[in-house]
Parts: C-alpha cells; structure tokens; sequence
C-alpha cells in the first residue's frame, strides 16, 4: 500500500473515532439534565466516551509511528493533536463530569460536557483541515512557474540570436562567394580586353583566345546562377536595401545574366575571327567587355551590402543583454533556495529547538561538517547557472566578428537553458501530481468526516420522526436543535471543499455538485430548526448521504489510478471526463426519480397543491442546473480537444 494511502486511511480512522466521540458527547449533553432518577448509568455512559477519548489518543499515537518514515509531515500532524488533546485535559475533563452526575450535579455536568464538544470540535478541525502543507505545494509551484517562464523568455532571445548569428554567418558565406566571383569576373574582364586589344591577324589563334575565354565564362555563370537560386530558397528577400540578403541573392543572378550574354557575344566574335570578319568581331567583343563590367560591378556592390549588413557589434551587445538576464535569472534562483533554506533553518528547525528544549534533534544530521546546512540549488540553476559564461564567450567573439563561433557557443548555451527548461518541467509535473495527491486525500478525509456525521443525522431525524412530533420529549426538542447545528457543520464542510476545488480549477461538475450539496445542507438545516422531519426533509437527506458518497467514491477512484500509474499525471484534471460523467448522470437519475415521487405524491389527498407546486419549481431549478452542468463540461471537453 502506498504511503499517502496509509496516511489518508490513517487520519480518516482518527477522524471517524472523533466523530463518534463527539456525537456521544453531545448526546450525553442533551442527556444528563433529564435523567436525574439514573444518574449511575448516565455516568457509566460518560465513563464509555472517555474510553473511547483514550482510544482516541491511543491510536493517535499509533498511527503516528507507523507513518513517521514515510510520511513524517502526516506523523507530526497526529502527534500535534495528540498534545492538543493532553492539553486540552479532554480525559480529565470527562472524570470530573463522571463526578459532578454522580453528585447530581447535572447543571455543572452539561456545562462541561459543552465544553468538551467543543474542544472535541478542535481536535477534529487539526486533523481534518491542512492548509498549510497545501499552501506551502501551491507557492512552491507559483515560483517555479515564475522561473519557468522568465526561462521561457530567456529562451526566445536566445533562439533569436542564435538565428541572427547563422543568418549573419550565412550572408558572410556569400559575400566571400560573390567576392570571389567577382575576382574570377574581373580575371576574364582583363582577359577580355587583352584578346580585344591584341593581334588578330593570325584568325585562328585570335578564335581559339576568345574560346579560351568563353569556356570560363559559362561556368561561373552557372555557379552564379546555382548560388541565386540556391540562396533565394532559404528565405523571403529583404527590400529595404534594395532586395540583397543571405535569402535573395538577385544580384547573383543579375550577374549570371550578363556573364551568359558577355558568352553569347564572345561565341559571335569567335566565329567572326574564324571567317576573317575581325572588324565585326571585334564590336561584339567590347560588348562582351561591357557585360563583364556589368557582372563585376554587381557582384562587388552586393559583396559591398552584405559586409555592412552583418553588424555583428549589435547582436554582441544585445547578446549580452540575454547574458545579464541570464546571470539575473540565476541569482534570484540562487536567492530563493538559500533563502527557503534559511527559512526552513530559521523557521521549521526553530520550532523544533523550542519543543525540544533547545535540542534540534534528527535535525542535526541535515548539516555538513562545520555546522553550514547543505544548500539544494533550485532546479534548473546550475544549467542556468554554467549558460552565462557561454553566452559571453558568444558576445566576445561577435565583437572580433567571428559569427561562427559565436554560434557554436550560442549553441551551448541554448541546450543548457533547454536542459535547465526540461529539468524544471519535471520538477514542476512531479509537484503538480503530489499536489492533487494531497488535495485528493484531503477531500477523501472532508467526504468521509461529512458522510458519516450526515448518517448521523440522517439516523437522528429518521428516529424523531419515529417519535412523533407531539410526543417529544424536551431532551428531543433539545437534540432537534443540535440536529440542525450537525447539519449546517457539513454544509460549512461543503463549503470548503467547494473553495479548494474552485481555486484547482481543473474540474467542471464536482465544484457544481459540491456547491448543490451546500445548498441543500443548509435548507435541511432550516428546515430541522423550524421542527420538520417530514419525508420531504428525510428524502433530501438520504440524497444528500447518497451524493457525498458518490463524490468519495469518484474521490477514492483517481486515488486508486495514482497509485497504480494509470493516472494523467500533475497537469491532468483533479478528476477524468469519465468520473465526472458519473456524477453528471446520477444527479440526472436523482431527478428523475424525484420527478417519479412527485408523480406518485400528486395523488395522495394529505399533499396539497401548494407543496406540490413548490416540488415542482424545485425539480425544475435542479432540472435545469444538471442542463447547465452538462453544457459547461461539453464546453471544456471541446476546448481540451
């Protein structure tokens, strides 16, 4: 059995003794003044609820050894209401009432049983309500998730100035490719103007020069062409100077366009040479000239364009600016764990020196040699942490204009903060899921302290009824009020539970029909406190009973998944579509079978047409709230999908 099994079964064991300790405290209360011809075996019944306080204690203690290694929070839990118990002086306390009924001292009785209710009431308020450890999950989560998205944003500039530095590593690599093709332009240029200048009278040595030439023409314009298209496809061209970037190199391409038509003009010079046309020839060959100045001057603007776009000096300095966020990030990182750590030294550790008698106990083993607590980093820091020095190497090297090792650092930096974003993740999920395991077994503990106080009523107001109005007793009379009292408490209950499942937020119909049920309670409550125990009164009861325990069942069910791995994990809802379903269609069934009592009833004589048309009015509202439930969870199941 897992641990949160064992303590949820644990704390609902002590809460149900209290429970029943309470209830015949009360009963006892309501008791000792009518009974004063008996007051033996009205002691002898107080001497059983002081058994039972005993017991009480007893397994207090128990339960806290069993759970005090798996579950030490849960164990200190216990033990703090075992002392609350002790000093309360609840056992001695039930002695003295023992005492005072046996000296017929029954106005002094009641009033110390009243009192003892009451503390009775304290001891199950420790043991069923933990806000604190609920609390403490809660801010612990809203701080990683306030790290986890400065991180998230830490991330993006990094990204984008990581893609600035392979988009500027990009551009470089073409600027040196047009520079170079813009040497190899200028070689033909020369040794174009050469064959134009030289002699041609032998025609075919002068042919076979302009061959030469044409030759080493053609493929440089197709490996301008290729770098045109080759760049143009990597990304949307930049218009704002005029159309050149590492993503649209038209200017590449502009030149391959002359440097085909500088080859066109060559291959017409060289078939003039070979036919003796050397005059002719020799028109098409400055041509030629003025299209490989053409392609020149092209290509070195655009190389001219590229080298004074890169500003590397701006993406160093904003790459320091992510580098001191960085360092930032990890400093308050750094501050929070010291700072819970001081906090839990200070805080925690300190109460325990002060019940200890100055002694920190099993605290002790929890620091390091020379008497310094071992500091936890948060999770993700030291990825956080070994990131700054990267990002500043990647700034460093962007002020020497080096962009590729700049990006290779501002890789590394980037996977750590990833890794740092993966490590917080599952931290965050491990966190979320011990949250709603917590949060389920408080909700188990409140269902089930509800649940049986509502029998309790249930059986109270079944027994009244029994007794018939005009035969009770003024001790009947007496515990109708108490009745109501009980009734609201698990209303109050309702109300709660309603609370923490609003702030979870995760669930549609539980809140819903926790907040019916509220209502419903407290309606009961008004109605018992005006002396109706009709069946009217009696049937919402049972249904109120039959609905908290569809609620722990559905309660004890995501538990048992849990356990067993099946669950969604932390950021699943508190309860699946499916359980919820449950809930949903069972409200509808209740309807109906209302709406059947209500057929059946409208043919009695002693039912008036009154009631009848309030029923009515009241299934029509619990009609159209099941309507409105089902609507809301269509809604969520649509949006999750």
């Amino acid at each position: 059995m897992m641990p949160g099994r064992i303590a949820v079964l644990g704390r609902f064991a002590s809460v149900v003794l209290a429970l029943s300790v309470i209830s015949e405290a009360r009963a006892q209360s309501d008791a000792a003044p009518v009974t004063p011809s008996s007051p033996d075996s009205v002691a002898d019944h107080q001497l059983i609820i002081r058994d039972r306080v005993e017991r009480l204690e007893d397994r207090l203690f128990e339960l806290s050894q069993v759970l005090r290694k798996m579950e030490p929070d849960r164990a200190q839990r216990l033990l703090e209401t075992l002392g609350a118990a002790r000093s309360l002086g609840v056992r001695r306390k039930m002695e003295d009432i023992v005492e005072e009924i046996r000296r017929d001292a029954f106005s002094d009785a009641v009033d110390g049983q009243e009192e003892v209710t009451a503390n009775l009431h304290e001891l199950l308020k420790v043991l069923l309500e933990e806000p604190d450890r609920l609390e403490e999950r809660k801010e612990e989560i809203a701080k990683l998730e306030r790290v986890k998205e400065a991180l998230k944003n830490l991330i993006e500039e990094q990204e984008r100035e990581l893609a600035a530095a392979q988009d500027a590593i990009a551009e470089a690599n073409l600027a040196k490719d047009l520079e170079a093709a813009a040497e190899a332009v200028e070689a033909l240029l020369e040794r174009q103007r050469t064959a134009a200048q030289g002699d041609n009278t032998d025609a075919n040595e002068a042919a076979s020069k302009q061959r030469a030439i044409r030759k080493a023409t053609d493929p440089l314009a197709d490996k301008l062409e290729r770098l045109s298209k080759g760049a143009s496809g990597e990304a949307e061209p930049d218009d704002s100077d005029g159309g050149s970037a590492a993503g649209d190199c038209k200017a590449a391409g502009d030149a391959a366009k002359d440097l085909k038509a500088a080859s066109d003009k060559m291959k017409s010079a060289e078939q003039k040479l070979e036919s003796g046309r050397s005059a002719e020839a020799g028109k098409d060959q400055t041509k030629a000239e003025k299209d490989l100045e053409s392609a020149l001057e092209k290509l070195r603007d655009e190389a001219k364009k590229l080298r004074r776009k890169l500003q590397l000096d701006k993406q160093a300095e904003d790459q320091r600016k992510t580098a001191e966020k960085t360092a930032e990030l990890g400093k308050q990182m750094k501050g929070e764990s010291e700072g819970e750590e001081s906090k839990e030294g200070g805080g925690r550790d300190g109460d325990k020196q002060n019940k200890n008698g100055g002694q920190s106990g099993e605290n002790e083993g929890s620091q390091q040699p020379g008497g310094e607590a071992s500091e936890q980093p948060m999770p993700g820091q030291q990825d956080i942490e070994g990131a700054v020095p990267l990002q500043e190497d990647a700034a460093d090297e962007l002020d020497r204009q080096d962009a590729d090792d700049a990006a290779r650092k501002q890789e590394e930096a980037l996977q750590k903060l990833k890794q740092a974003q993966d490590e917080l993740e599952d931290v965050l999920e491990q966190l979320r899921r011990e949250q709603q395991e917590e949060l389920l077994a408080a909700l188990e503990a409140r269902f089930r302290a509800m649940l049986a106080q509502q029998l309790e009523c249930n059986n109270t107001t079944v027994r009244l009824a029994d007794v018939g109005k005009d035969r009770w007793k003024r001790s009947d009379q007496l515990q109708l009020a108490d009745l109501s009292q009980k009734q609201r408490w698990v209303g109050s209950e309702a109300d709660k539970a309603l609370a923490v499942l609003v702030e979870d937020g995760t669930t549609v119909v539980f809140p819903q029909i926790l907040e019916q049920i509220r209502d419903d309670v407290f309606i009961v409550a008004d109605r018992l406190a005006a002396a109706d125990v009709g069946t009217h009164v009696r049937g919402r009861q049972v249904d109120i009973a039959d609905t908290i325990r569809q609620l722990l069942d559905a309660v004890k069910r995501m538990q048992e998944e849990n356990e067993s791995g099946g669950g969604g994990g932390g950021n699943s809802p508190l309860l699946p579509g499916s359980a919820e379903l449950k809930l949903l269609r069972a409200c509808q069934h209740r309807v109906n079978n209302a709406t059947e009592g209500l057929d059946a009833d409208r043919l009695r004589p002693t039912v008036t047409l009154e009631e009848l048309a309030k029923r009515l009015e009241e299934l029509q509202r619990r009609q159209e709230y099941v309507a409105g439930m089902a609507k809301d969870m269509h809604e969520s199941m649509s949006r999750a999908q």
